[in-house]
């Protein structure tokens, strides 16, 4: 396979693997997203939103909701853009599943409620730091954790004032089917000193989810059912009037809408100390963000067809192959014992001088003929030369001259071959 098919191939299934992701996370028949989850500040309780679980039509009514004064969204912190104090009574609004306050906005926030203003916190968790600057949670027999909540298919929301009014219901639903849900609640007894808690709204005529906190010249007004005013709470006649009751507790004032400290109640009730949820992984926040989510599973596509690739076209280990062996002398050294054995001395020898003539050759330039007998011709002339090059006296090198003419002449015994081979060793060994 070339590199242009392999990359064209890659390229095309990345691309099907894409479709098949958007297909399967992509409803053609949903048209609104039902997901109440605050992960994307944008999504649950988003006053942008006009989803389900957004806040886009509370928003709206508040806007207008002072014809003299005017609602402002903080969207930068509360710390940098909620006032200490202004000529009028001022309200702080927070509607979402938690917030999360650092120490400079909690402290700012206190400051503003201290100085006569309202802070209405509508929210499924509250933070420690600031609830325990409010009230006293200092019991000893009872610990503060956090918001009780108890699980049904729905909810009935009153206020205590008017229990003649019939009890607004809410249901939690998913693409318009009711599901269970945790609705939470105060409880008293995990509050000391319970003359703090002003009791304004009950849930499901038992259970308290809306007081009042007196702080300072001001008052905190905490709820605990954010999803009383969510988009879809709102499209119902009940639920509007029990929302209109709900803020007529505000003062007429400014408003500052806080679009910025929501964050998801899995979150929320981690940071505010509470051992019912476990904190999410770095994981479950990005399969709850949809861009991420999508980077996640193509980053995973795209590294499951690398390695098939990768595995397909590497090339096979090459196996170590054991090195060429020099088999001339195995077989010289056969040959040699095949002519010992059949007592050819003759042979063995001339084979050996033929081996020592062609060493002259490439060592020294030396060739000495052999005539058609095998003889030598001009022995002394070359041995001459050869003793001059070699080292070796020429006494030595005409003796073995000499040997072979008498091995060649003769029938040798091996005492002759032997003589001559340590001849020639003797040369080999120490010629220059």
């Amino acid at each position: 396979m070339s590199n242009r098919t392999l990359t064209v191939t890659i390229s095309f299934a990345v691309l099907l693997l894409g479709g098949v992701f958007y297909w399967l996370n992509h409803d053609s028949h949903a048209t609104h997203d039902w997901f109440e989850d605050s992960m994307d500040k944008n999504r649950g309780y988003s006053e942008k939103s006009v989803e389900p679980y957004g806040t886009h039509i509370m928003h709206e009514v508040l806007t207008d909701y002072f014809p003299d004064y005017k609602l402002k969204d903080i969207k930068k912190g509360v710390a940098k853009e909620l006032p200490d104090s202004s000529s009028s009574r001022d309200n702080y609004v927070f509607i979402g599943e938690a917030m999360f306050l650092d120490s400079a906005d909690n402290e700012q926030l206190l400051n503003f409620v201290y100085r006569g203003n309202t802070a209405f916190i509508s929210s499924k968790t509250i933070p420690y730091q600031l609830v325990s600057r409010i009230t006293d949670l200092s019991c000893v027999d009872y610990a503060w954790t956090d918001y009780y909540y108890i699980t049904d298919t729905t909810g009935f929301l009153s206020l205590s004032f008017t229990e003649s009014e019939e009890d607004a219901r809410y249901y939690y639903a998913r693409e318009n089917v009711i599901k269970s849900y945790n609705w939470h609640y105060i409880d008293e007894e995990s509050v000391c000193n319970q003359d703090d808690l002003h009791p304004l709204g009950l849930l499901n005529g038992t259970y308290l989810n809306f007081v009042l906190v007196n702080y300072g010249e001001g008052r905190f007004l905490l709820h605990t059912t954010p999803i009383a005013f969510s988009n879809y709470s709102l499209l119902r006649t009940d639920a509007r009037l029990y929302a209109e009751r709900v803020l007529s507790f505000l003062s007429e004032g400014n408003i500052y809408w806080d679009a910025s400290s929501r964050i998801p109640e899995s979150v929320g009730r981690t940071r505010n100390n509470t051992n019912d949820s476990e904190e999410p992984g770095i994981l479950t926040y990005i399969l709850k963000q949809r861009s991420l989510a999508w980077a996640w599973y193509l980053l995973i596509g795209t590294s499951l067809l690398w390695v098939a690739f990768r595995a397909k076209r590497r090339q096979r280990v090459i196996p170590v192959l054991k090195p060429n062996e020099n088999a001339s002398s195995e077989f010289i050294g056969t040959i040699a014992d095949m002519h010992f054995q059949e007592k050819s001395y003759r042979s063995i020898s001339v084979q050996a001088f033929r081996h020592f003539l062609q060493h002259l050759r490439d060592r020294y330039g030396i060739v000495i003929h052999l005539n058609h007998n095998g003889m030598l011709s001009d022995s002394s002339t070359s041995a001459a030369r050869l003793s001059y090059l070699s080292g070796i006296s020429e006494a030595e090198i005409l003796d073995i001259f000499d040997q072979y003419t008498a091995i060649a002449r003769y029938e040798p015994t091996e005492q002759m071959m032997t003589d001559f081979y340590q001849a020639l060793e003797a040369f080999m060994k120490n010629a220059s």
